[in-house]
Parts: C-alpha cells; sequence; structure tokens
C-alpha cells in the first residue's frame, strides 16, 4: 500500500505527537501527587503530609476510642534518629490509658526501621526551622479531612515540644489544643547550656525558638506546659521563662512540675497524663 505524506499532513501529525507526548509527564506526576519518599502513600497512618516530604507516622486506635479527639504525639529529637520504641511508647501508653485515637509523628529528616521523615537539618540536628515546621503544619493538615469530626489535641516533648509551640504561633489552625513537656522553649540559652553541660559542639543557626514568637500566640489558645523538677536536659527554666511570657500576653496557660522526673521520665509521670487527660476532656465538650 502506497502512503502519500504532505507538508501539511507531516505537521499535523507531528503536532498531534507533540501533544501526547506532553501529556506523558503530566500523567505520571498525577499518579505522584499522593505518593511519599520511598513510594509511600500519605494515607494518614503510615505517612502523613505534602508529596513528597511526608512525615514517617504510626496510628494506634484503641477499642473504645474517643470518637472526637484525635491525639498527636511529636517525638523529641534523639540526634536525628529513633530507637524503636522512643516515641512510640509514648504514643502508645497515652493511646491506651486516655482511650483516644493516637498518632506518633517522626518529626522531619528522622530516621527510624519504618523510614525517614522529609525535611533538612545540620550536622548539630539544628532542625526547628521554618521550612520544617511547615512541613509538620502540612502533615497536620492533612490529618484533618482525614478524621473529620475530631479535634486535635497536639503533644509535643523535648524537641517536640519546641516544634509544637511554633506551630501554635505560626499555624495556629495545626491543633485545637497544646501540651508541651520539657519544652527547650527558650533555644539560645539552652544550646549554651547544652553545650556546657553535655559538651554538644555546634551553634544553632536554623533553629527557631518559641520564646521569641510568644507575640503571635492568641490569647484563646488552649495550652499546657509540664517539666519534670529533675530534668538536667531542658530545665524548668526554659519553660518557666516561656510560661511567664505567654501569661504576659494574656494567654491563660498552666505549667505543672512532675515532681521526681527526669527529663526522660516525665513521659512516663502522673502529672504529664493528667494534662493529657484534662486537655482531651475539654476537647471533647
Amino acid at each position: 500500500m502506497r502512503h502519500d505524506f504532505t507538508s501539511a499532513s507531516v505537521t499535523s501529525t507531528l503536532k498531534a505527537l507533540a501533544i501526547a507526548l506532553a501529556w506523558i509527564p503530566l500523567a505520571h506526576a498525577a499518579t505522584q501527587t499522593n505518593q511519599c519518599l520511598a513510594g509511600k502513600a500519605a494515607d494518614g497512618i503510615e505517612r502523613t503530609g505534602s508529596h513528597p516530604q511526608c512525615m514517617v507516622t504510626q496510628k494506634f486506635e484503641p477499642a473504645g476510642a474517643n470518637g472526637r479527639v484525635l491525639l498527636v504525639f511529636l517525638y523529641g529529637d534523639n540526634g536525628g534518629s529513633l530507637e524503636v520504641l522512643t516515641g512510640r511508647e509514648t504514643a502508645l501508653n497515652l493511646s491506651q490509658q486516655l482511650k483516644i485515637t493516637t498518632i506518633a509523628f517522626q518529626r522531619p529528616i528522622s530516621r527510624s526501621d519504618p523510614g525517614l521523615s522529609g525535611g533538612a537539618t545540620s550536622a548539630e540536628v539544628d532542625d526547628y526551622s521554618p521550612g520544617n515546621v511547615a512541613l509538620v503544619a502540612a502533615a497536620l493538615d492533612q490529618l484533618r479531612p482525614l478524621n473529620p469530626g475530631k479535634k486535635i489535641l497536639l503533644i509535643g516533648y523535648s524537641g517536640g515540644a519546641a516544634v509544637a509551640a511554633l506551630l501554635a504561633s505560626r499555624f495556629p489552625a495545626s491543633a485545637d489544643a497544646y501540651l508541651l513537656a520539657g519544652c527547650p522553649c527558650d533555644v539560645p540559652p539552652w544550646r549554651q547550656w547544652r553545650n556546657a553541660s553535655a559538651r554538644e559542639k555546634g551553634r544553632w543557626t536554623h533553629s527557631l525558638s518559641p520564646q521569641d514568637e510568644v507575640g503571635n500566640i492568641k490569647a484563646g489558645i488552649h495550652m499546657r506546659l509540664v517539666v519534670g523538677n529533675k530534668d538536667d536536659n531542658t530545665l524548668p527554666k526554659f519553660s518557666e521563662t516561656y510560661a511567664a511570657r505567654l501569661q504576659a500576653q494574656g494567654v491563660k496557660t498552666r505549667l505543672t512540675y512532675a515532681i521526681g522526673a527526669t527529663h526522660v521520665s516525665v513521659q512516663r509521670a502522673p502529672e504529664f497524663v493528667m494534662l493529657a487527660q484534662e486537655l482531651a476532656s475539654d476537647l471533647s465538650r
């Protein structure tokens, strides 16, 4: 069979081919929009957030869970890595004791057995940065439609408490109530203390300090703080100065001392659980 090709037909064919080829990357992108690092889907169970910089998450759903509240737990720093039970144990305990669906959030650039959360950090784990805080805010925002009718109680421990405080000032819709445990809320003097007391090296230049952003926190926010009176890492004074600034700003907050608790054991202290229960009850009304 003979085919006659005119310049017009060739031009028409090339245009059609160009249009078809143009759709290929768009179609590929459409299939990737809900994919996180390592190809995991952002399902609000194992991964949460915006493609591709999602947070690694784990969901605990106890029988008879409170249907009005979703608890989100933010881990501490731990040098950018996590042992299997480091933060998940606290999240699981809270879920079981409070009978609340709980999601353990692995903070930006932290790694554990399930994978790596997106974000950026430095060799000194200087990662309370604007970009990382925005990534956590995006992940929390995704949880809203995935958990309709539930209010979010955000509990942060150590570095996770600092990030939670920064979310309250920069992205106030991220949660409906906040509990900060062992918070290094005044970052520059805390880093000076850690450099001197624990011989940690390096000056943090990327991290925000919650103490400097108190002015952005709204007076009606639900926020509580708890710190171990034997905490020799983030020290009670870094929670005290932050709570005082909040109160001066008109925020009705409260700082509770966990008697006998260290920086680590505050997560198991009865005062910690009591405050979490108190906030959850307030959100259930």
